[in-house]
């Protein structure tokens, strides 16, 4: 699809999200069923769900479709987003903070949002380019600049798969914050907290972790607000950011670095590894097949108890050991045993998983070129995984 209307699709996206909201304000959830850790869906979602993209199918037929109820199809590089209540728990409990959300994407950046909070009475939208709005009004972002004056909303605690990481990360980020910001809010919907932000009753947001059915319609609200909307590293968001943060560009010196704690985790991006096209000082070129160029290989694998068998899962290469032991950091906790390691006769017991980075350069060989480790493993850097965090071997300042 080469030029979207946007006026139209607009339009689009506001009479399907008044047949939402009418749905949910007319209908009682019945049925409430759990789908994964504390993780609720209710009939009047589904609901909402099919009648919204029904809509959109009708009305925008060469734009791909993707749910969190009911997944994606159609079109993966221009397609609607759709929450049907984001704050599922606000929604069941009676608390009146949830929203839903629509969104546009178009090659990994929201173009377009409108999130309806039903129960406060206030609809925001925005287009790429064309200013943020609530209730048709102009919205714009607060003027405030000390972080000592700001109100900061945070992300939930953990559940489910990565709960652990979640609920240690934000439990840091909460005390960070908590001393140096007025105050700190967990409100329980990604929307309402990026819609706030948008329209100055927020300072800043942050959320951990990024499904585009929760952020990519606020995340545009909010930049057309004029608010300043990154991933963790501070660099902008997409739809294949980590993390959301939201806030305006007079606080980002003094945000960003508290930000810095989930650096290791999987919310903070990871680092581009060497391959074709991979952009260094300016020009691309590929590390690879160049003769003495350095590289540092980091590997993740399973040992098994004590003798010592170490298969790989993952090798990755970088220019650098700082984004090598970033990418382990970040990939270790996500990495599960594989099926092998379940096989073995004596079972997964004493297995674990470990990570390691070696340096090494490129060499000539006949009729190519090929990596060849550093004749010394002195400076090789290991790590394994113990109760969901990294556990470095040797000096934890250690670098190779």
């Amino acid at each position: 699809m080469s030029t979207l209307d946007m006026p139209a699709l607009l339009g689009a996206a506001q009479a399907a999200m008044d047949k939402a909201v009418e749905t949910l304000m007319h209908s009682q959830h019945a049925e409430v069923r759990t789908k994964g850790d504390r993780d609720l869906v209710t009939d009047v979602e589904l609901g909402i769900e099919h009648l919204v993209r029904d809509h959109l199918q009708e009305h925008s037929p060469d734009i791909g479709f993707l749910g969190e109820e009911t997944g994606a199809a159609g079109d993966p590089n221009v397609y609607w987003v759709l929450d049907p209540v984001d704050g599922t728990a606000n929604f069941v409990h009676g608390v009146p903070l949830c929203a839903v959300v629509l969104g546009l994407v178009q090659s990994s950046q929201p173009v377009l949002g409108v999130v309806d909070l039903p129960f406060i009475g206030h609809r925001y939208w925005a287009v790429r380019g064309g200013g943020a709005f609530r209730n048709g009004k102009p919205i714009a972002v607060s003027g405030t600049s000390a972080i000592g004056e700001a109100m900061i909303s945070l992300s939930d605690y953990g559940k489910g798969d990565g709960g652990a990481v979640r609920i240690r990360t934000s439990f840091e980020l909460d005390r960070a914050l908590t001393k140096r910001a007025q105050r700190v809010r967990r409100l329980g919907s990604s929307a309402v907290e990026l819609v706030w932000v948008a329209d100055g009753t927020l300072d800043a947001s942050l959320t951990l972790g990024n499904h585009s059915w929760d952020t990519a319609a606020g995340a545009v609200i909010a930049l057309e607000a004029g608010a300043l909307v990154v991933d963790a590293d501070g660099s902008p968001h997409s739809t294949n950011s980590r993390s959301v943060i939201a806030t305006t560009p007079a606080r980002q010196d003094t945000l960003l670095p508290l930000v810095q704690i989930v650096r290791g985790t999987p919310y903070w991006p990871a680092p581009t590894p060497i391959g074709i096209d991979h952009q260094v000082g300016g020009s691309r070129q590929s590390a690879k097949h160049k003769v003495g160029t350095t590289t540092f290989k980091a590997t993740i694998g399973i040992g098994i108890g004590d003798d010592d068998t170490v298969d790989a899962i993952t090798e990755v290469e970088f220019f650098t050991s700082d984004e090598a032991r970033s990418w382990i950091e970040q990939t270790l906790p996500e990495t599960e045993f594989p099926e092998w390691v379940k096989q073995r006769p004596f079972g997964p017991a004493g297995a674990f998983i470990l990570g390691s980075i070696q340096q090494g350069s490129y060499v000539a060989v006949p009729d190519d070129v090929a990596w060849v480790p550093k004749d010394s493993t002195a400076e090789d850097l290991d790590a394994v995984l113990a109760e969901g965090r990294v556990r470095w071997c040797g000096s934890p300042d250690a670098a190779v």
